[in-house]
């Protein structure tokens, strides 16, 4: 593992049933980098962000974020200290906006004040007004969706923060708008981004490192 790196997957194996996803496979992540993983549909990418976050463990081999190798033990402080952006619509529908943006922080049990605080802070950081923090998913857009998710991945100022193809299910010109505000937020907290695309495009966009599978 070399020491500027904050994750280090090593010589991991995993199958679904009989079919072979990852073999021998090794990389490494660097602190504060952006790593596109590029590649087509089955080809492992959300797989591999996957056991990144200890949703899933491969059969053998190891993952290490921060050189701790993540085993059951400590998945839970792990995920944590991770912030996860799905693709499309990943919000709790029958919560408002604002309860979506707070849910870590509650996990954390972090108090009222510290929330709202936090929250007033991040909004401006995704061009979202305060305005939209008492509707619920179903009246707001797909981009402020998107947006709202973006807040809740970081809200409780991760040091990982993993994304799975957020901007797929999104217009064009909403996802080039999307594109430009993830990499500035990237560029301005210095946070590890590691998000798996299959737009070759959005991955030289975005990336500081482009990993292909």
């Amino acid at each position: 593992m070399k020491e500027t790196s904050i994750i280090s997957v090593e010589h991991i194996y995993f199958n679904y049933g009989t079919q072979t996803i990852f073999q021998d496979f090794s990389t490494d992540f660097e602190r504060g980098s952006f790593t596109c993983i590029l590649g087509e549909s089955g080809s492992g990418k959300s797989t591999l962000l996957r056991i990144i976050n200890g949703l899933i463990l491969p059969q053998k081999g190891l993952v290490k974020i921060d050189q701790e190798i993540l085993a059951k033990e400590n998945l839970i402080q792990n995920r944590l200290e991770m912030g996860y952006v799905l693709q499309g619509n990943s919000l709790f529908p029958h919560l408002t906006v604002y309860q979506n943006m707070i849910y870590c922080l509650k996990i954390l049990k972090k108090p009222d004040a510290f929330c709202k605080e936090k929250i007033t802070e991040l909004l401006p950081l995704v061009g979202l007004k305060e305005d939209l923090l008492q509707k619920f998913p179903d009246e707001i857009s797909g981009g402020q969706k998107q947006r709202v998710g973006i807040i809740r991945a970081l809200a409780h100022n991760p040091k990982i923060v993993l994304m799975d193809e957020p901007f797929s299910a999104l217009d064009s010109e909403t996802r080039h708008k999307l594109q430009i505000l993830v990499k500035n937020i990237h560029q301005k907290l210095e946070t590890t981004f590691v998000m798996v695309t299959h737009s070759k495009e959005e991955a030289e966009i975005l990336g500081t490192k482009i990993l292909p599978l």
